[in-house]
């Protein structure tokens, strides 16, 4: 349930650390080094404040990657809990840093920078193909992190290859993923090498 992270310099809310509300607007420097997905449960992250404290089990919403501008609440910034304790984290090269465009749940878009993604396996939801989900761990321009399905970053921004109209017709929910040897026999029944 523990994964290794690109990490990356950022802040951690104190009132999270201390549990005093009165600190819910001072922010920690701190390196967030790995994470922790738990089923039914948010993105919680490892980190290491520049006071040479570790924490574990810091909540997705209380880290941030600079000081937050118009803050939203948790269960916007991750719209789906974790499926479960199995879990791959990929920093697609391809993506790294890209600009992208993401519906909030409140429908509000809103823009920022793709850092890596957290992809669930042997679990109900991510082997069934109309349920499956990952989550792209996002900058938001506002300074707080996102966790995002494929199906709420409405736009990836690269000029090089991006030029079209955006334009994404009726795009429908995978419901089977092809079986390439549900069809017919096709290995030999003797014991050549090269059937």
């Amino acid at each position: 349930m523990n994964y290794d992270i690109p990490s990356f310099k950022g802040l951690v809310r104190r009132s999270w650390l201390t549990k005093n509300d009165k600190d819910f607007n001072k922010f920690d420097t701190c390196y967030v080094f790995g994470l922790q997905s738990y089923s039914d449960k948010i993105i919680t992250f490892h980190i290491m404040t520049d006071y040479g404290a570790m924490r574990s089990r810091v909540p997705l919403s209380e880290i941030f990657h600079k000081e937050p501008t118009n803050d939203i609440p948790y269960h916007h910034k991750q719209l789906w809990s974790c499926f479960s304790e199995n879990a791959n984290v990929n920093c697609y090269k391809y993506l790294k840093d890209r600009r992208c465009k993401v519906l909030l749940k409140s429908k509000k878009e809103i823009w920022g920078r793709y850092q890596f993604t957290l992809d669930w396996f042997n679990n109900p939801y991510s082997d069934e193909p109309t349920d499956y989900k990952c989550a792209h761990v996002i900058f938001a321009d506002d300074g707080y992190l996102l966790a995002m399905p494929n199906n709420r970053i409405t736009e990836w921004h690269d000029t090089n290859f991006c030029v079209g109209s955006g334009e994404t017709h009726t795009w429908k929910v995978d419901t089977w993923i092809p079986n390439v040897e549900h069809n017919s026999k096709w290995v030999g029944d003797d014991d050549s090498y090269f059937y």
